[in-house]
């Protein structure tokens, strides 16, 4: 069950007042400026870090474009986010009808997904994948990364 920290949302995103839930579009009220937030991209990493162990969770993701996956804590949070491993984000992205794996050099084109995404995290040995929840599918698992022992944030 992840927990959305309002003190890294970027622009254009509306959390719901559980902090479970975020939207693409324009917030009634502007957070306020920070260190941890994203300036420019619709952006925004989980309330809980992780430096062991292994986890699952589960997101709900629908419409035109989306993003979800691990980010390290150092992500580049000013100016425009590489989505990219090797920038430190490991995750899968919807354009309309493209849906990708943010792998270096380019893209990976994977199954258009919409409804729940699983992603597993085994921070041991360096691994992230995602799920079709509803078939049960591996839908991706990325190359086994080195966190080098940073926080890796949802």
């Amino acid at each position: 069950d992840i927990t959305l920290d309002p003190a890294t949302v970027g622009p254009e995103v509306i959390l719901s007042e559980d902090l479970k839930e975020a939207t693409w579009g324009r917030p009634r009220c502007q957070w306020p400026e920070g260190p941890g937030r994203f300036d420019t991209d619709p952006c925004m990493l989980g309330s809980e870090g992780f430096t062991s162990g292994r986890h699952y969770w589960e997101v709900e993701a629908n419409g035109r474009f989306w993003a979800v996956g691990v980010a390290r804590e150092s992500v580049q949070r000013k100016g425009r986010v590489l989505f990219k491993p090797n920038t430190e984000i490991w995750g899968l992205q919807k354009y309309d009808e493209l849906c990708v794996a943010l792998t270096a050099p380019s893209n990976t084109s994977v199954p258009l997904l919409n409804g729940e995404i699983g992603v597993y995290l085994d921070y041991e040995v360096g691994q992230v994948s995602f799920y079709a929840v509803s078939s049960r599918q591996r839908i991706f698992t990325f190359p086994v990364a080195s966190f080098s022992g940073e926080r890796v944030f949802p």
